[in-house]
Formats: structure tokens, C-alpha cells, sequence
């Protein structure tokens, strides 16, 4: 059986489409373990209303999404976990193919990639840098999202999340996870991807100190992980050219140079700083 793991925070209608997504899987043994993080509008109602005996509702004090995923993974009575967030879809497929690549590959986690879509329709799909089958252990599991990570019930349970993480929580989380556990491409969007007002995509506090908390909790990161390290901070460089503030804008920037560079991404680096793109 898979547990499925959804946390929810005042997302009661976005919730319900969410949740159907994983109640119209092609594969039927699953449990739906909707974590309520504190929420204030009528998510426990929608939740009854759909009426499936595979769902379990949790509620929690509000402690924030990492905490909500963590406690999923103890109320978890499946052999696999799968995560999945209150805004977006999953193909019906999605569990299907990724159990099929997992034991097909001898894989602990599988991960698929997804589409990004903007007004309605797709705009970019995403983690197009990682190639179908496993990253070897210098390809860090970066920009993976939560929502389309699978795998043995086991990797979870021993590398939970970390509430500290304002941001990128699966990323930190896989990579520790990945000093132990095997990491599998499938290079199909399975999910789609929705970008709400309030995503903590648009907070660059939020996503600066992200990066300065991996960094400080993973202090050999640039030297271990060399083949991702150009795509890191070329990521920080990117990211940096849409924030207004400039000490934060600043603040990024350093960070990116921090990482070891390609001579291409040292060109990009030197064209931002010299005209303010990239």
C-alpha cells in the first residue's frame, strides 16, 4: 500500500481538486493521509465531503507545512510514501508509473518531473536537467518538488523533514537522504504545477534564507556535489534578478559566487553584474 501525504493550510477548494487527483489513480491501494495544519476556513468539510474511506484527516496546531509532511509519515501504514501538494494535480497515472520505474530499477526513491503552467496553460516543465534513470551521488536532487516525490516508506521515516526550512525542505531533505538511499529519474510531467498568490516561491527572504541554512547545515556541499554546483548558482543568479530589494539582491549574488563555476556561468555572473541580467 502507498500512503499518500498531503499537508493543507487554508486551501479548502484548491484541496478538494488536489485530493481528487490522487482518488482517481489508476493504482487503487493507497491511503490519503490529508494533514490539517491549523486552518481556519472550512478544509475539515471539504475533506467529509469526499466521501472516501481511504482518506484520513489529521489535524494539527499550525506548526507549518515540514512538520505536517512529518507527521503524515508517522501516521503512514504504508509500505510506500508519496507526497503531494494542496494546489496542484497529479495524472491519473502518476502512482502507477512510478511504482512500475521503482521496482523495475531496484530504486528507494522515485521522482518525476512536472508542468509548470501560467494562465491556464503549460509555460515550462520542470527538472528538465535530470536525465531518466539514477543521479550518481554528485548530481544534487536540487529543484525536485515535494509533489513528485515516491518511494519506500522507509527512506522517509528515517530522513524526515526539517522545520527549520522556510524553503527547498525536499531538497535538504534528499540530500541526506542521498548519502544512503538510491534516487531514480522517470522523465515523464506527471504533475501540474500552480503558482498561488500567496507561494512561498515569491518570498525571497524566505528563499535567501533557505540557502544560507543548506549551506550551513551541509558545509562540504560545493566540494561534494561539483557536477551541480554551476547549476546551483546559476539558479541563486536568476532568482537574484527578480528580487527589487537591493541588499538582498546583494546578499544573493555573494551566495552564488560561492559556488565552484563553469567558465560559461562565470561569463553569466560577470554580463549580471555589468548590465542586470542574465
Amino acid at each position: 500500500m502507498i500512503s499518500v501525504i498531503i499537508p493543507t493550510y487554508n486551501r479548502a477548494e484548491l484541496l478538494k481538486r488536489a485530493a481528487q487527483s490522487v482518488l482517481a489513480q489508476t493504482y487503487k491501494d493507497f491511503e490519503l493521509i490529508i494533514v490539517d495544519d491549523g486552518s481556519t476556513d472550512n478544509t475539515k468539510e471539504i475533506v467529509e465531503s469526499l466521501n472516501d474511506s481511504r482518506i484520513v484527516y489529521v489535524y494539527q496546531k499550525n506548526a507549518g507545512a515540514c512538520v505536517a509532511r512529518n507527521n503524515g509519515i508517522e501516521h503512514a501504514k504504508g509500505e510506500y510514501i508519496a507526497f503531494h501538494d494542496s494546489d496542484d494535480v497529479w495524472h491519473s497515472n502518476k502512482l502507477e508509473l512510478q511504482m512500475q520505474a521503482l521496482i523495475a530499477n531496484n530504486a528507494d526513491v522515485v521522482f518525476c518531473k512536472m508542468n509548470r503552467y501560467q494562465d491556464g496553460k503549460v509555460v515550462e516543465v520542470l527538472s528538465t536537467y535530470f536525465k531518466e534513470g539514477f543521479l550518481a551521488k554528485d548530481n544534487l536532487p536540487f529543484a525536485i518538488g515535494t509533489q513528485t516525490i515516491f518511494g519506500k516508506a522507509e527512506v522517509f521515516k528515517n530522513t524526515k523533514f526539517d522545520p527549520e526550512m522556510p524553503r527547498f525542505q525536499e531538497f535538504e531533505m534528499l540530500i541526506r537522504a542521498q548519502k544512503k538511499y538510491s534516487i531514480f529519474c522517470l522523465d515523464k510531467p506527471l504533475v501540474d504545477y500552480f503558482i498561488q498568490n500567496d507561494s512561498i516561491s515569491a518570498k525571497p527572504k524566505k528563499y535567501l534564507l533557505a540557502w544560507k541554512l543548506i549551506l550551513s547545515k551541509h558545509k562540504k556541499l560545493i566540494e561534494e556535489y561539483k557536477a551541480s554546483s554551476d547549476r546551483m548558482g546559476y539558479n541563486l543568479l536568476k532568482f537574484s534578478a527578480t528580487v527589487k530589494d537591493r541588499t538582498l539582491k546583494y546578499e544573493l549574488i555573494k551566495l552564488a559566487f560561492k559556488f565552484k563555476q563553469s567558465p560559461r556561468m562565470v561569463y553569466r555572473l560577470i554580463k549580471f553584474l555589468l548590465k542586470g541580467c542574465c
